[in-house]
């Protein structure tokens, strides 16, 4: 059985671990812990744009969407949903409101949200509860009034052991409490209205709660801890688990040991490279450390990793790397202006010029663009475009040309990489 070793376990990360199971790979993920997903909002950004795929086309040709084909987008989208259940479509986006009543553009989100989709002629009731902090209903009805939409605010006398997301949703787990609240909301509820509800309850607790007020009952997305979020996570864990995906956590990338370093003694350590960006933003081989520079046939046969205190050699045949790039730290931007890959020293691209201006409401920062190129397979490359292994693929947050948070384009990116990542190893299968 092949050997495929994911490092990261983000959204990318797990996701293709599971395409990789599925394809007849045994996989091991490697990750100091689980990545950002259990932070986001649980929606599935692909780009925010009323038509996703009809927009794509027209993105620089440096964008990882360049290199994603629609097919891998859609089958990475599926491959998630398998797991982790959600509605929407790749060809349009849906508008949802945000907690302060701003109207949001995404692709995917869970059932417990789909009730509150911007639709004309519907009707919003949006409700807090007295013992939750950063959620004021008021101001998310009346900035979504301001924006057309019949919406109004109520708030009920509702608390937990905590002021945050998580004890909020235990204390709605235990027996009862669901359909408290939901009795509490048809109380209030005009006829006809939809009710909104700041995002503390799992999915068979939502159910509970909406069944109980007789009315569409959905949920918005606050401040982390994300139950949504929290939600998809544990899915994706418990997926990985029952199709025997081994997980290695608190374990640090350090190197590759390759067919012509047989201990990893050149890349093991997870050196800090120097400034790798050229003038023109592009990477030459002269600036990549010693055990990084491309060569025509170099093939990764382990990952050095650190853990319980020691260096442990995974052996692999392919290697994922979904480290989740800036977000994560696994591309660092240093005092002195140079930008590195912690994990392998691989030559990390960015803009021309500044990478951050002082316009904080102004362009996007260049810095957020800053990661990994990477071939139609997914590998990483060189300034010249050769790929720097035959057997690694880089994905998710470490490709390097998008402005996820602006674009609202993360979730895509990783699971389209992802499957198109796998994809390619299925290839030499």
């Amino acid at each position: 059985m092949n050997g495929t070793v994911v490092v990261g376990a983000g959204i990318a990360g797990l996701t293709a671990a599971l395409m990789a199971r599925e394809a007849g790979c045994k996989v091991t993920v490697v990750s100091l812990g689980f990545g950002g997903l259990q932070l986001s909002a649980g929606t599935l950004d692909v780009l925010g744009v009323p038509e996703p795929l009809a927009e794509m086309p027209a993105l620089d040709a440096s964008h990882p969407y360049a290199k994603i084909t629609p097919e891998a987008l859609s089958a990475g989208v599926e491959a998630f949903t398998r797991y982790v259940p959600m509605e929407g479509s790749l060809a349009s986006t849906t508008l949802l409101p945000t907690a302060l009543g701003a109207l949001r553009p995404t692709s995917f989100y869970p059932p417990s949200f789909a009730a509150g989709r911007i639709e004309n002629g519907a009707s919003y009731l949006i409700v807090g509860f007295t013992g939750l902090k950063d959620f004021y209903p008021r101001l998310a009805a009346e900035n979504l009034a301001s924006q057309g939409v019949d919406a109004r605010a109520e708030t009920v006398e509702l608390t937990a052991p905590g002021d945050t997301s998580l004890p909020f949703s235990r204390m709605l787990d235990q027996p009862g409490a669901a359909e408290g609240l939901g009795e509490r909301l048809a109380h209030i509820a005009r006829p006809g209205e939809r009710i909104g509800i700041p995002a503390v309850a799992r999915s068979g607790v939502w159910e509970a709660i909406q069944r109980t007020a007789g009315h569409p009952v959905f949920q918005i997305p606050i401040a982390p801890p994300s139950i949504p979020g929290l939600e998809a996570n544990e899915l994706l864990r418990e997926a990985c688990a029952g199709n025997r995906v081994d997980i290695m956590l608190n374990g640090r990338a350090i190197g590759l040991r390759t067919e012509e370093d047989p201990l990893g003694l050149r890349s093991a350590g997870g050196g800090l490279p120097e400034d790798v960006r050229t003038p023109d933003g592009a990477t030459s081989d002269s600036a990549l450390p010693a055990g990084t520079r491309a060569s025509d046939g170099r093939r990764i046969t382990g990952v050095e990793v650190r853990i319980a205190g020691s260096v442990k050699t995974v052996d692999a045949d392919h290697v994922i790397y979904a480290g989740g790039g800036l977000d994560s730290g696994a591309i660092v931007f240093d005092s002195y202006g140079n930008l590195a890959d912690t994990a392998f020293g691989l030559p990390v691209f960015a803009p021309e010029g500044e990478l951050v201006h002082g316009d904080v409401w102004g362009p996007p920062q260049p810095l957020f663009a800053a990661g990994l190129r990477v071939d139609a397979d997914m590998r990483p490359v060189d300034g010249r475009g050769a790929p720097l292994y035959t057997n690694l693929y880089a994905v998710g947050g470490m490709l390097g040309g998008a402005q996820r948070h602006r674009e609202k384009s993360g979730e895509g990116i990783a699971l389209g990489s992802a499957a198109q990542a796998v994809c390619a190893i299925e290839r030499t299968l």
